[in-house]
């Protein structure tokens, strides 16, 4: 049997125990619009099978049947948005700005390295992100005798 859209969604719901209605929230959508892609009676649009490859993170290929390899490679969007998740509990505006400086480092040294293979601006990345990290633990170790 070929899998479909509707049937993989169904299975990524079931594995995650979610409902389809926390899911059709999750996901905003009506529950009966979920139930019509569940049963194949509706085709969904690319916008939404992107939010779905999204919210399970799981490549298209994936989503549409076309491979059997959940695995989805994290895209830059998603990173931003855990790092985004993970800095809203951190109340110190400088720790913060900080963490944001070491990703961006990282994020240049990557290109750098990909496209450029610039071994001088390699360097000075490896730099900024030294920069950026010894500052992230500075304003850390701040907070940290603050709150002793």
């Amino acid at each position: 049997m070929e899998r479909s859209f509707g049937n993989i969604l169904s299975e990524l719901r079931h594995s995650r125990n979610l409902s389809q209605r926390q899911l059709a929230s999750d996901l905003h959508i009506s529950q009966a619009l979920l139930s019509h892609y569940e049963n194949g009676t509706r085709e969904p649009g690319l916008s939404f099978v992107c939010r779905v490859c999204d919210y399970f993170c799981v490549s298209a290929d994936y989503m549409l049947g076309r491979s059997d390899c959940e695995d989805q490679p994290i895209s830059v969007s998603t990173a931003l948005a855990e790092l985004n998740r993970a800095l809203s509990g951190i109340n110190d505006a400088d720790v913060r700005k900080a963490a944001l400086c070491y990703v961006d480092s990282a994020a240049k040294k990557m290109t750098f390295r990909l496209t450029y293979h610039d071994d001088l601006q390699l360097l000075e990345q490896t730099s900024a992100m030294a920069e950026a990290e010894l500052s992230v633990a500075r304003s850390m170790s701040g907070i940290l005798k603050s709150g002793q």
